[in-house]
């Protein structure tokens, strides 16, 4: 088991030294990753919006596209740790959520068979995988590792496509999906950046310093705000369907779940002892590390709109 002590020491190899303090005391410097966070938004976000807009299939394309992505810098940092994941089971399950959802909403059926269905397969998978490698110390920690992945990436992130596909199951025109979609990357992306411009600035407590030595409650509180405005935001832009106590409350919900979602993944870099999953995004790194507040605010904002907006 790790100590305290360790794991300061851990994330201090993971992160640049001097924590919180040192990022205000630079707050004026330039910081290249910012220009090239700019960059990729620029690029990107009206591809997200244009892909909103349309659904359908290009939605679930760029679904597992983000998902295959993800659970690869997933199963390559447990490879890091001398783990060996079931990469062809763990793939085909992650994948088949978003499908299978997708297949259930557009033909308005609302049971969760696939779910029992595939998960089965995939342990049995699994442990007849297992059994061909023959006897391992690692038995229990490559199975485990590989049902982490396809849960923690497949099926919350699954949530994303799904969001876009609600609007069949709820008998609601299908341009509505578009907002939906939208809410989750608006709100947490939002709350993401605030909590990075705000913990620059003025950050000097640091929220998880065994975790995440950078992050400052001065910035987890700014995000926080931020969420919440553009929940606000939100209502009166893209999102009618909101009342305005809905909207606030789903911005304050993201804007606490979205930062947790940051810190899991976090947690799992120290573990792992990398500092970013991949560098494949420029200015945010991989793929997991851009997307790790969306794992967790897609299914809050789904399980939201169909319980408490609309409830079902």
């Amino acid at each position: 088991m790790t100590s305290n002590a360790e794991a300061g020491a851990l994330a201090e190899r993971a992160e640049p030294a001097g924590g919180v303090n040192n990022l205000s005391r630079s707050a004026s410097a330039r910081d290249p990753s910012f220009i090239l966070r700019v960059v990729s938004a620029v690029v990107f976000l009206p591809l997200l919006v244009l892909m909103a807009r349309v659904g359908g299939l290009l939605y679930l394309g760029f679904t597992l596209l983000f998902i295959g992505l993800a659970l690869r810098e997933f199963y390559l940092m447990m490879g890091s740790k001398g783990l060996s994941p079931h990469w062809k089971s763990g793939f085909l399950a992650a994948l088949l959520f978003p499908i299978g959802i997708y297949a259930r909403l557009r033909t308005h059926r609302t049971e969760e068979w696939h779910l029992a269905g595939l998960l089965t397969v995939l342990l049995v998978a699994m442990l007849l995988a297992e059994l061909r490698r023959g006897a391992s110390k690692q038995t229990l920690v490559n199975a485990s590792s590989t049902l982490l992945g396809v849960l923690y990436i497949g099926w919350l992130g699954a949530h994303v496509v799904a969001l876009r596909e609600l609007p069949w199951s709820l008998g609601l025109p299908y341009a509505e999906g578009m907002g939906f979609a939208l809410l989750p990357f608006f709100l947490a992306w939002t709350c993401d950046t605030a909590a990075y411009l705000v913990g620059r600035a003025w950050g000097r407590h640091q929220l998880a310093p065994g975790v995440s030595p950078q992050k400052s409650v001065e910035g987890a509180l700014g995000g926080l705000l931020a969420a919440i405005a553009a929940g606000a935001l939100a209502r009166a832009w893209f999102a009618p369907f909101l009342s305005w106590g809905a909207a606030l409350a789903l911005g304050a919900l993201v804007g606490v779940f979205a930062q947790l979602g940051d810190l899991v993944e976090s947690l799992l870099k120290r573990d792992a002892e990398t500092k970013e999953s991949s560098s494949l995004i420029p200015g945010h790194g991989g793929v997991l590390d851009r997307f790790d507040s969306i794992l967790f605010a897609a299914p809050l904002v789904y399980y939201f709109l169909v319980w408490e907006v609309f409830a079902r």
